[in-house]
């Protein structure tokens, strides 16, 4: 199904339409998770002119959106010393404004550290060769670093609201995907040369809202999924040349734009499909836009919204936003789970990565 956001957003259907909907300008928060929260006595909120109700809230996040409690600090559990070398997964959680760290096995083992600015609704999260962790802190405009659990440091996004983040694996530029301005207009994508670096703001003119940024191996090619300027769901792209170019997707259609990460199992994009609520799909994508499969993956609850997916070899990590859980799932092949992270007290679980301890 292919509609315009506006569209979208009236549905009140899904944490899509609203884990990746940054924050608006106004004093409320702009997301609104599917949860099965109850219809009854449903507030509204607004992103970017859209309204957005309480109706498919769970209570918990309801009760958060409408300032009637406070994250708790019951949440927060210190970081386990884990064995150098050893993986960890990561969930980033908007509404409890943590991000959890697990086991590969799938054990909990604590919390990163608040960065200096404290997290207010981190969404995407991103990794790169070294076992650096970044999270995309929406709310304060920072894109947050992290080594071996502990905070490094906070690059300044000024003006926008920051939902993603990737790395290119050749020069280790640091790509953030901005939903929107601070003012609500568009959005685009801020490029950091190194950690102490500032942003260089690139605005697409084929794209209104950015989600999701990956770079497609060692090009320095950099893709995005949003929301064209007229409002449509779409991936572009800027180039390693500075160009900026409209992808066209053949073979498949997006009802809402999610994931895109590079998967070297499969020597394509993976583009996630965020209205693929009872399986989520990731479509195999080449450069030029050619699909030459897809990965479904199978909802323990039978409907589930995975926002920000990472592949690793041969899994993917799935933060599911509906069921308010996060799993692994075998990768390209998909289907069933094969672990569980638990432990962690998720409200809205959104993005994922893995690095090294």
């Amino acid at each position: 199904m292919n509609m315009p956001q506006s569209a979208k957003y009236a549905l009140g259907v899904a944490a899509a339409a609203a884990l990746l909907a940054g924050c608006s300008s106004g004093a409320t928060s702009s997301f609104a998770p599917a949860a099965g929260g109850s219809a009854a006595g449903a507030a509204k909120f607004v992103h970017n002119g859209h309204q957005l109700s309480t109706s498919v809230l769970s209570p918990k996040a309801a009760a958060r959106l409408a300032g009637k409690i406070q994250v708790s600090n019951l949440q927060v559990k210190p970081l386990e010393k884990v064995a150098a070398g050893t993986p960890e997964i990561f969930i980033s959680d908007a509404y409890a404004e943590q991000v959890y760290v697990f086991k590969t096995t799938g054990a909990y083992i604590g919390t990163l550290p608040q960065p200096t600015e404290g997290f207010s609704e981190p969404q995407g999260l991103c990794s790169d060769s070294k076992g650096n962790v970044f999270v995309s802190n929406t709310s304060n405009s920072t894109i947050d670093e992290y080594t071996g659990g502990k905070f490094k440091a906070a690059l300044s996004d000024p003006g926008y609201y920051p939902v993603s983040c990737s790395v290119d694996p050749k020069t280790n530029t640091l790509a953030a995907g901005n939903i929107i301005s601070t003012s609500g207009g568009q959005g685009g994508i801020a490029l950091f040369a190194n950690e102490s670096g500032s942003a260089t703001q690139k605005t697409d003119p084929n794209m209104y809202e950015v989600y999701f940024t990956g770079y497609y191996a060692k090009t320095g090619n950099l893709y995005y999924s949003g929301d064209n300027i007229d409002f449509y769901p779409a991936v572009s792209s800027y180039t390693n040349k500075g160009k900026f170019k409209l992808i066209t997707l053949k073979g498949a259609t997006l009802g809402f734009a999610g994931t895109v990460q590079y998967s070297g199992a499969t020597t394509s994009l993976a583009v996630g499909d965020q209205d693929t609520f009872y399986g989520p799909t990731f479509y195999h994508v080449k450069g030029n836009g050619n699909v030459t499969g897809q990965t479904v993956l199978t909802c323990s609850s039978g409907f589930c919204d995975i926002v920000q997916a990472w592949i690793h070899g041969k899994t993917i990590i799935g933060p599911d936003a509906s069921s308010v859980s996060a799993s692994i799932f075998p990768w390209p092949a998909g289907g069933n789970a094969s672990k569980t992270l638990s432990g962690a007290s998720f409200e809205q679980p959104i993005g994922s990565t893995q690095a090294k301890g």
